[in-house]
């Protein structure tokens, strides 16, 4: 009996052993998982940290760019004639710009880098379209020497635009400057006539033909 109860405790110690060590090699392939596992996030968290900080590089790159271009959109806003700048979606494009150029560090950051973007854009883009035709406008108030006269006249993009009152008695060339455009009265009689004979010409009112202007008209 007791022999017998030796062989059985003999094998029951036997089979823990190798239960034992089926659970440790289990639990070795388990940890080795794990590790594996734990190497593939390390490389993807490396990768991900990797992307961030060129993705955060590139923002910033960007951002330093976008402070050049400020400055440059600044310098273009006052070459916009008045009837462009007056436009609601350029007006609110030049409103939101100069708010964010007034802006700085923490504050100006905030900002969102496509917005600030953004409205750079409509105003070059704006810009752009207005520089490419011939655009007449009408009922501009000024007043010349105290006498208030009320003109209507064209533009030839950004470059240069005429005036003239209806009677073709008073007129003024329009010449941009790095402060806004300048309106320049002109005294002689003939060129009156023929400012205002351009102006009919270019809004379709008058026969298309070629107007002779005593001006100096670009530099």
């Amino acid at each position: 009996e007791s022999k017998s109860s030796w062989r059985d405790e003999k094998q029951a110690r036997l089979d823990s052993k190798e239960a034992l060590a089926a659970e440790k090699a289990q639990l070795a392939e388990e940890v080795k998982a794990a590790e594996a596992r734990k190497t593939k996030l390390d490389s993807k968290s490396k990768e991900k940290i990797e992307q961030r900080d060129s993705y955060n590089k590139a923002r910033e790159v960007f951002r330093a760019g976008l402070d050049k271009l400020e400055s440059k959109v600044s310098a273009v806003i006052p070459l916009l004639p008045k009837e462009l700048a007056e436009e609601d979606k350029v007006a609110k494009a030049i409103s939101d710009h100069k708010s964010h150029v007034s802006k700085a560090g923490k504050e100006k950051e905030d900002i969102s880098l496509n917005t600030r973007l953004g409205s750079m854009v409509t105003i070059l883009a704006e810009a752009e379209k207005f520089n490419q035709v011939v655009t007449s406008f009408a009922n501009r108030t000024v007043e010349l020497d105290g006498e208030k006269l009320v003109l209507e006249g064209i533009y030839f993009g950004l470059a240069m635009g005429f005036a003239a009152n209806k009677e073709g008695t008073a007129a003024i060339q329009l010449k941009p400057g790095p402060d806004g455009w300048v309106e320049e009265r002109i005294s002689d009689d003939e060129t009156i006539r023929q400012v205002r004979e351009l102006i009919d010409v270019g809004t379709g009112a008058g026969e298309i033909r070629l107007v002779p202007l005593n001006l100096e008209i670009a530099k």
